[in-house]
């Protein structure tokens, strides 16, 4: 019988006691919440097809971003965790992946670095989980605060890229223009937009052509545009399709000066010489690419300097530095969270609104994101971009020192 009773007043004694360990064990998570490390998650990845050297770079910009932080003392004192979706830029394995770290930890940010259907993908997700979204590509629904509060692109405005194209037509004293663009979303957008803008400012679309992006050959294409008799061409691509619109082009004998998009100066066929790229051949002596200022070497950019820094340590810049907005977009949070006072999403969106705050991260892409409470999109002046001729391009600027 005293065993038993023993046993009992051991077993009483931890039910009572259970309680007030629960209660301690509450008291010291919230407690430690503040000093809990901030977590990011990348969609990332080492084999995504055409984007591949694009997402690497990403994610590698995102990781100095997060070195760059950490060392700084981290998101309002909380050093970044780092949390890696190995998606390849597909949507669909995007979306499991973010489901499944969602069922473990919630993260406090998340960031795309390529792939626009990975956004469109993840972004109800994220604003249901009322999430951070730093987004690399440029869409509709994450520029609007009204629908996404929480995110912000980090990529241009299709306009602008567009609206920096009518300064090379004045100069050169182009007036027929003729647009050649992929079957992407963002390429169509590019195309559709090229037109309202060109015709706005005065200028005669003499032909618009729409090309498969997983086509072999476009010389039909090309030589639809060519009838047109434009005095310009101005076209989007990115990888592959690139050697094939300027090959194309070459095969036909057409002499056109070309003007390449964002996304023919981010391929690293146009800036590197032959046997890996086009430089110097004859694909490429009538092309012009534009560019931003960071792609431009200037030993005064202390900002973007220290960022090329960071990522060459990490495996380097494959391409432009366009394709390393993520390291931007580590440094934004970073600044709204030192604003704000607080780790909290909503409060860290509210400051990334404000002029000083996003125009002062010290970020590398782009000096300033000019967002506002009526668009998440960054407003950047006309001149951001410029165009220049093809050149060797060492860890995603040209002129720079191996």
């Amino acid at each position: 019988m005293k065993g038993h009773r023993a046993r009992w007043a051991v077993l009483a004694a931890a039910l009572l006691a259970l309680p007030a360990c629960g209660a301690a064990a509450e008291e010291a998570g919230t407690a430690g919440a503040d000093d809990a490390p901030y977590v990011i998650m990348v969609s990332a990845g080492s084999d995504a097809g055409p984007v591949t050297d694009q997402l690497i770079t990403g994610v590698n910009s995102v990781k100095a971003g997060v070195a760059t932080v950490n060392e700084s003392g981290g998101v309002n004192g909380r050093q970044i965790k780092l949390i890696e979706s190995p998606d390849n830029a597909n949507p669909t394995k995007a979306v499991s992946g973010l489901r499944a770290q969602l069922a473990k930890e919630k993260p406090d940010a998340y960031i795309v670095t390529a792939g626009t259907q990975v956004s469109s993908a993840v972004a109800p997700i994220l604003n249901q989980n009322k999430i951070l979204f730093m987004n690399s590509a440029n869409i509709d629904d994450t520029a609007d605060p009204k629908q996404h509060p929480l995110a912000f692109n980090l990529a241009a405005s299709p306009r602008v890229v567009v609206e920096d194209y009518l300064p090379v037509f004045e100069s050169n004293g182009y007036k027929k223009i003729g647009i050649l663009h992929g079957n992407s979303p963002y390429a169509k957008n590019f195309g559709e937009l090229s037109e309202t803008v060109f015709k706005e400012n005065g200028y005669e679309v003499v032909g618009k052509v729409e090309y498969d992006s997983a086509a072999l050959d476009m010389t039909a294409q090309i030589s639809a545009l060519r009838d047109a008799d434009p005095d310009v061409v101005v076209f989007n691509a990115y990888g592959a399709p690139t050697g094939y619109v300027l090959k194309g082009i070459t095969k036909l004998g057409w002499d056109v000066p070309l003007l390449g998009e964002t996304s023919v100066a981010s391929t690293p066929l146009v800036t590197q010489e032959p046997p890996e790229g086009l430089l110097g051949s004859a694909e490429v002596k009538n092309l012009k690419i534009e560019v931003n200022a960071a792609t431009v070497y200037d030993p005064a950019a202390e900002a973007t300097n220290k960022a090329v820094a960071k990522m060459k340590e990490l495996g380097g810049i494959k391409g432009a530095m366009v394709n390393v907005l993520g390291y931007d977009g580590v440094l934004l949070i970073a600044a709204g969270a030192k604003d704000a006072g607080s780790t909290d999403a909503a409060a860290i969106a509210k400051s990334l609104e404000k002029p000083e705050v996003n125009g002062n991260a010290g970020t590398a892409v782009y000096a300033s994101y000019p967002y506002s409470a009526e668009s998440h999109e960054p407003k950047l002046a006309r001149g951001t971009h410029t165009f220049v001729d093809p050149a060797p391009i060492v860890n995603g600027q040209m002129g720079a020192s191996k």
